[in-house]
């Protein structure tokens, strides 16, 4: 006689006896289930160690009740109590004991705790509901390792260590009156404003500086009361940079410097952040009105190295250095000849640099001006784009650079200043000629794909036989269903894009969104059986309008096995 003999698959979660009980007829309310256990969160895997302070918003796991169907509800908020007020947002109809936060939490810091969550259990037609969980508190602010670390850094040039997260700086002169800060999106700055002078060459030996990262907060992304978030991460200690005097010579490029640093004559190497670049600084140009001030500067960008073709122009600086600035830049030049005669001090003042022009005598506008394609002096990040640079293709691909020395001039330049006449900045060199001299350096540039996974173990959390979610320990993760993914944030990126596929090769898109969490619940329920892959890419809006996608990352393979069975024939 034959027998059919039913093996259920890894993933098949039991029914409990007390869930088919439950499932024959009502009964009182305790008598229904206790309230969900072991809620806790966790950035990566469900299984790490509690932290009492989270740099980013964490995901939540806890406990399955002991019955069959239903769905969870979450609530986080200010107060222990949950009341109205406190309540920052609420999810509902969760199928799993689990919960990627989309929302970006504020910094809050308490005694012992300023945020806290907690679940319950709603049946399927809503009459049973479990009493919420004991509360779990937690807080918000940057990792005590991510504060801001000064670095060195070719003269001219401020440097510190990136910080996990960021998608800005803000750096603060707090020496200069009143106090001057302006915006970055790499860890490198220039201090245009204490070298670039018009009267005699002077400039400051010793600069005081700070730092504070910034990381993107959607203004979509409301809270429930309104509770407002921040940008910002704590100040850095006042850093001090020295400055030795001025070694004048020959206009040469020495460094490229953001998280790596490539000196003169050294083999290139590619940047994830923006680089600032560094020359040995020449004589101030003779003026059509005789020496005057100090010397001014400015840096051109190529995709070849006869420097034909210009992806970026710099902004007129007097320091022996320049890196891009998102808000701050460039500097509101004198642009007249009385106006010229008043500056005796640095400037601070950020707006046109009036009328400047290359060697041809056609107009430039640098790229951190507003309306080129740059920055604005707005807040938002869309204020960002095109300081930054296009991936190269490294190795192959590369970008090559040079710096020409500006010269002021009077238009005419034979009328007195009682006159007031306009003034205008010209380059004295044509860059394809520096470039043909040699006047320049090559560099890289690399956007940083996300990182999804820590020796080769992806960060995939799924449900086990008996209904907790659990972290994998599999290079191809297996779960029931609803894959929880989580990620290491890009440097630079703000947002996410998250693909699925059922193939890497063509890759064919079947499901993706747009996230500035790192951490999803994909939509593979236990009828998705079978193969998926996913991967991630930051976006990057400093990166030019078109292209500021990020490197994908490895796609990710993973299995939904669902209620799968496994039919065995014996005689």
């Amino acid at each position: 006689m034959k027998r059919l003999i039913v093996i259920l698959a890894a993933f098949l979660v039991f029914v409990p006896a007390a869930a088919a009980n439950f499932d024959a007829g009502p009964k009182p309310f305790h008598a229904t289930t206790s309230a969900p256990e072991g809620l806790h969160p966790f950035l990566l895997r469900p299984d790490e160690a509690a932290q009492k302070y989270y740099p980013r918003t964490p995901s939540f796991a806890w406990s399955p009740v002991d019955v069959r169907g239903g769905t969870y509800e979450f609530e986080l908020a200010t107060n222990r109590n949950f009341n109205e007020s406190s309540v920052l947002f609420t999810y509902t109809k969760l199928t799993i004991p689990a919960v990627a936060i989309a929302h970006q939490l504020p910094w809050m810091t308490g005694v012992p705790y300023a945020l806290w969550a907690h679940v319950r259990w709603v049946s399927a037609n809503g009459k049973q509901i479990t009493p919420w969980s004991q509360p779990v508190g937690f807080n918000m602010r940057w990792s005590d390792t991510d504060n801001p670390q000064q670095l060195s850094a070719p003269e001219g040039l401020v440097r510190w260590k990136p910080i996990e997260g960021a998608t800005r700086y803000e750096v603060l002169y707090p020496d200069i009156s009143p106090p001057f800060s302006f915006q970055t999106t790499t860890n490198v700055a220039d201090e245009r404003e204490f070298f670039t002078l018009h009267q005699a060459a002077q400039y400051w030996s010793t600069v005081h500086w700070r730092v504070r990262a910034i990381r993107y907060i959607d203004d979509k992304d409301l809270l429930k009361n309104g509770l407002p978030r921040v940008s910002y991460g704590p100040w850095s200690p006042r850093f001090t940079s020295v400055n030795p005097p001025l070694s004048l010579g020959s206009l040469t490029p020495s460094d490229t410097v953001s998280d790596v640093w490539v000196k003169k004559g050294q083999v290139a190497q590619p940047h994830e952040l923006m680089p600032g670049f560094a020359w040995t600084p020449s004589t101030a140009a003779l003026t059509s009105f005789g020496p005057y001030g100090s010397s001014l500067y400015r840096v051109y960008i190529f995709t070849d190295d006869h420097c034909v073709n210009q992806v970026f122009a710099g902004s007129v600086v007097g320091s022996p250095a320049f890196a891009p600035r998102v808000v701050g830049g460039p500097l509101a030049l004198p642009q007249s000849q009385k106006n010229l005669a008043d500056w005796n001090n640095g400037l601070t003042e950020t707006g046109s640099e009036g009328r400047s022009f290359d060697a041809t005598g056609k107009a430039v506008k640098p790229t951190e001006a507003p309306g080129s394609g740059g920055a604005t002096n707005g807040n938002t990040v869309a204020d960002a784009s095109g300081v930054d640079l296009w991936d190269s293709g490294w190795p192959n691909g590369r970008y090559y650079w040079t710096v020409v020395p500006v010269t002021v001039s009077y238009s005419p330049p034979f009328d007195p200043p009682a006159k007031d006449n306009p003034i205008q900045y010209n380059d004295t060199q044509v860059p394809q000629d520096s470039c043909e001299r040699g006047v320049g350096m090559s560099f890289g540039k690399v956007s940083q794909p996300v990182v999804t996974a820590a020796s080769d173990l992806p960060w995939v959390s799924g449900l086990s036989p008996n209904g907790r979610v659990i972290a994998s320990a599999s290079k191809v993760p297996s779960v029931h269903d609803s894959p929880l993914i989580a990620w290491q944030p890009a440097v630079g990126a703000t947002t996410y894009d998250v693909q699925l596929s059922k193939k890497t090769y063509p890759w064919a898109t079947t499901w993706s969104t747009t996230t500035a969490a790192t951490s999803i619940v994909l939509p593979l329920g236990k009828s998705s059986v079978g193969t998926w892959y996913y991967r991630i890419r930051g976006i990057n809006p400093a990166l030019p309008a078109g292209a500021q996608a990020m490197s994908w990352s490895k796609p990710v393979r993973l299995k939904v096995t669902g209620d799968s069975f496994v039919i065995v024939k014996k005689k």
